[in-house]
């Protein structure tokens, strides 16, 4: 028993080890100061306090000192998803190497949205928490905190409990004894053990753990589908100090064209469907069609020219971020975890009897604890699963109690070195998204005498990029900048005919549209067309 301990303690120490090329949040701020104060094309700020009191620092890219397009990259809103961050900085040091890429755009990142989730992934003992540092009342009992996580063999992980019991549910995984899968009945399986997370039941309420603490995840807490009640969301919608600090500088951005998420979700390996009912809806919940066939373009940028393939399908979960971007803030909002299981690493084996494999029809079933043991036997990534080991438990005398799993984190956050090729494939995405942004372009003006000081001016205005100005849901939730031809006179000059602000929806992918005036008076004419996510472009023109 004690090797196993003293074995134990030492895989955890290299565990430990392998994190410190992660960033802690002073490492994170040491980092950023540094980037800043060496180059010139970056700013650092910080747009807020989270809850425990730390800096949310925006980083801009930037070669202009006015407002232009730009595209805001988020990443660490879940605090179990570490490897976001990391992939947001590391993009921020290869993207500086592309000065021509943020010449006549900007780019905002926000590597950590919520930094007070960064201390559990290096405490001590590490349970993987979603978190911020706000005290919360998981079992809304009045109480905080009366039924922690507890180390009961003292290997530094919270992991979980399994316990022999004539009630269990589970049974050892046919495919990997280190696993407990579901008992199936129609199989002829019968439950042997019942999984818990590792702990004791402190308040004796027959429930374990669940009364941590554990903060709220913020990425339930934003205003769109907020999940309310539900554990983690908090006590009421954008309740968190990094909730409102994100949103407040997203609505008062309004050059921000789009938003790239470094999260749990996935809507850039395959692009959302169109749904004519949920898109319809008093309240829509589903993508609207020309914004569909703008993520479909960018998913295709995604796949094919950067090349990042077969990414799980995780879909949108509620009261976050990325949804919130797109149905309440009008903005194309994508979300990608960035790293993954490599397909073919868990494909099934070729010696797997016919009978193991799914039938004609039958849906196979996907189990991505065991995904992730394959991939790491194979790769040789260590530590990543505690042993069973057996305890004593002063909930169950008489019945035999073993702690183990996978490690807190592991799955969602590889060594370093994985996420390397990560970040050069999603900086030719970023770089390929930007160059796909909205480019407005005009025909040179059309001046035509009518008869004296009278003229009929004609000019086409036309989106030469391959994406919209901006996303159709932003003439819906009314609060993007709409596209806008204005024409200026000058003293003297009088406007017979025509609109002098003339505003219109969004000017699809290759889509053009021609205004015609009627001035009175000589001169010059200023003709402004544009809006703030695809850029403003300024025409003179000499009547004579």
């Amino acid at each position: 028993m004690k090797l196993k301990l003293t074995l134990l303690v030492l895989l955890s120490v290299f565990f430990l080890h392998a994190q410190n090329d992660y960033l802690t949040y002073d490492n994170l701020t040491k980092k950023l100061k540094e980037l800043a104060s060496k180059n010139s094309s970056v700013n650092l700020k910080s747009i807020g306090k989270s809850s425990g009191n730390k800096d949310i620092w925006l980083v801009t890219l930037s070669e202009s000192k006015t407002p232009k397009p730009a595209l805001l990259i988020t990443a660490g809103i879940d605090g179990k998803h570490q490897a976001g961050t990391q992939i947001a900085v590391k993009l921020i040091e290869q993207l500086l190497q592309n000065k021509p890429l943020y010449s006549d755009k900007t780019i905002y990142i926000i590597p950590s949205v919520s930094p007070d989730a960064m201390a559990s992934f290096f405490a001590k003992v590490k349970v993987a928490r979603s978190g911020n540092a706000t005290p919360t009342d998981d079992d809304r009992d009045g109480k905080i905190g009366e039924d922690p996580f507890e180390d009961l063999n003292s290997d530094g992980w919270i992991t979980q409990m399994r316990i022999e019991s004539i009630d269990g549910t589970h049974i050892v995984s046919s495919e990997d004894s280190r696993l407990l899968v579901k008992a199936n009945p129609s199989k002829n399986q019968v439950g042997k053990y019942k999984l818990l997370t590792e702990g004791i039941d402190n308040d004796k309420d027959g429930k374990f753990n669940e009364d941590s603490s554990a903060g709220v995840n913020i990425d339930k807490n934003f205003t769109f589908d907020y999940p309310a009640f539900e554990a983690g969301a908090g006590v009421y919608v954008a309740s968190e100090p990094e909730v409102r600090a994100l949103l407040d500088f997203l609505y008062t951005t309004p050059s921000i064209y789009g938003v790239v998420t470094f999260g749990l979700s996935n809507n850039l390996s395959e692009a959302p469907k169109f749904d004519s009912k949920l898109a319809s809806a008093r309240i829509v919940k589903g993508w609207l069609e020309n914004d569909v066939k703008a993520a479909e373009q960018v998913s295709k940028l995604y796949t094919d020219k950067a090349g990042i393939k077969d990414g799980p399908k995780t879909p949108m979960t509620k009261g976050n971020f990325a949804q919130t971007a797109y149905y309440h803030a009008g903005k194309f909002s994508f979300s990608t975890p960035g790293w993954w299981i490599p397909k073919e690493v868990v494909k099934k084996d070729s010696t797997e009897t016919k009978a193991e494999l799914p039938k004609k029809g039958e849906k196979e079933e996907v189990n991505p604890e065991l995904q992730f043991l394959k991939w790491a036997d194979k790769e040789q990534v260590k530590p990543v699963f505690a042993e069973w080991t057996t305890v004593k438990h002063p909930d169950f005398p008489n019945q035999k109690v073993e702690v183990g799993g996978i490690v807190p984190y592991a799955m969602l956050n590889p060594p370093v070195s994985y996420l390397e090729p990560v970040v050069a494939k999603h900086v030719v995405f970023i770089a390929s998204l930007i160059e796909a942004m909205p480019k407005i372009e005009t025909t040179p003006p059309l001046v035509e005498k009518v008869q004296n000081d009278l003229f009929r001016v004609t000019v086409t205005v036309a989106n030469k990029g391959l994406l919209p100005t901006y996303a159709s849901i932003g003439d819906k939730v009314r609060f993007t900048s709409r596209m806008k031809t204005e024409l200026k006179l000058n003293k003297g000059q009088t406007m017979i005919s025509g609109r002098k602000i003339a505003l219109r929806d969004a000017l699809q992918a290759d889509e053009s549209e021609t205004y015609t005036w009627l001035v009175s008076g000589s001169g010059k004419i200023t003709i402004l067309t544009g809006c703030a996510t695809a850029g403003i472009k300024e025409l003179i023109v000499e009547l004579k």
